[in-house]
């Protein structure tokens, strides 16, 4: 191997082993956990915690997640976000047979837009990683990149996701990566179980996208697979 490529491969474990170290500090103040239960069979995978998330500490607690409670349970639960029917429905050891089934995974436990990190002397102390975690977020048409620093940034997020869709290897599922940065990952990721029902093309919940015309037959696939897990014995919430 010639020294350019002897190079290119230290320079990339470098900065693998320095992002690993800044994902675990931040991790301590802003990470968000995902959301699996025992009886979680119908997993939603999407990008990255944000401000509500990082407040109520669960995936999809702002508006994306009241965009898939409107889709999941109907327009009278159009106000109540996904992320948090689901953890008070745990907190609460209420014990809806539909939440109980859902899980709520991030490709990313940390945000990566610099605006979720409320502190200015965090925003400024990671700066550059911040700059590059925005490049690979808003890059979900490159598998590999001419910059070592975000192919080795990638490469710890792939990883770690990896592991996690490890961990539920035996279980039946219904998997739906939400939007093309979750699809680009977990297709990186590259682990598939025949056990898993895996609906792809499904779009990210913000804004509105699921209701959107292009997407109803997609989301009409997410609402019967959903449906089809179990009688839908109707839930409370109040």
């Amino acid at each position: 191997m010639d020294s350019m490529g002897t190079t290119e491969i230290t320079e990339t474990t470098e900065f693998t082993q320095l992002f690993s170290r800044v994902k675990s500090s931040l991790l301590q103040d802003y990470g968000v956990p995902d959301f699996i239960q025992p009886d979680s069979t119908f997993i939603f995978i999407l990008e990255s915690p944000h401000l509500q998330e990082l407040k109520y500490g669960v995936p999809v607690a702002g508006p994306s997640g009241a965009t898939m409670s409107k889709h999941l349970f109907g327009e009278k639960y159009a106000k109540f976000p996904l992320g948090l029917l689901v953890k008070k429905n745990a907190d609460e050891a209420k014990n809806r047979p539909r939440l109980n089934r859902i899980g709520l995974m991030n490709v990313s436990n940390i945000p990566l837009q610099s605006a979720a990190y409320g502190h200015p002397e965090v925003r400024k102390t990671y700066a550059p990683w911040f700059d590059a975690l925005a490049r690979i977020r808003s890059s979900n048409h490159q598998d590999e990149y001419k910059d070592a620093l975000l192919n080795a940034i990638q490469a710890v997020m792939v990883e770690s996701l990896r592991e996690k869709l490890f961990k539920l290897a035996d279980k039946d599922l219904a998997i739906i990566p939400c939007g093309r940065f979750a699809q680009k990952f977990f297709r990186l990721a590259n682990v598939t179980k025949p056990n898993w029902q895996v609906i792809r093309d499904v779009p990210h919940p913000s804004y509105n996208s699921w209701d959107r015309a292009q997407y109803t037959s997609v989301i009409g696939q997410v609402k019967q697979a959903f449906a089809s897990l179990n009688a839908l014995n109707p839930i409370n919430i109040e």
